[in-house]
């Protein structure tokens, strides 16, 4: 696995995470508490980080698969609302003693297409991401 000397590990391991992630079923679509879930199928997921430069994957999204990616243990249950077309996430962990919030900001129909804005913070670190996904067929079937 590549390594970041700007990202703590658990933050470096959120933002590769979002490209094959895989957590908890969500029901389709998003509301004031719920995080937005994509539909089911072959995914084209484009990362770009300062850290990891540009990353483009071919991802099989499954109807459980959580668009933040697994959660740590010392994670905080995500705060969900809506803005408009927009859906906002924030998430606070502990690790290593150290708080860490991450908030993502999401636009799309997450059926076609979706984008996702991240900022990180831990201690005195500031990064971000962003993502461009766009569904590329219903199966993952080749």
């Amino acid at each position: 696995m590549l390594k970041s000397p700007l990202l703590s590990p658990s933050l470096f391991a959120l933002v590769m995470s979002l490209s094959v992630s895989a957590g908890e079923a969500q029901p389709t679509g998003a509301t004031q508490t719920e995080l937005p879930t994509r539909a089911p199928g072959l995914w084209r997921i484009t990362t770009v980080s300062p850290e990891i430069g540009m990353q483009t994957n071919d991802v099989c999204i499954t109807a459980g698969d959580s668009i933040i990616g697994p959660r740590a243990s010392g994670c905080a249950r995500p705060s969900v609302s809506r803005a408009g077309d927009q859906v906002i996430v924030t998430v606070e962990c502990v690790a290593a003693g150290r708080r860490e919030v991450e908030s993502f900001l999401f636009t799309g129909d997450f059926k076609s297409w979706y984008r996702a804005q991240s900022k990180m913070s831990s201690g005195a670190i500031r990064s971000g991401f962003t993502i461009d996904a766009k569904l590329l067929r219903k199966s993952c079937e080749p």
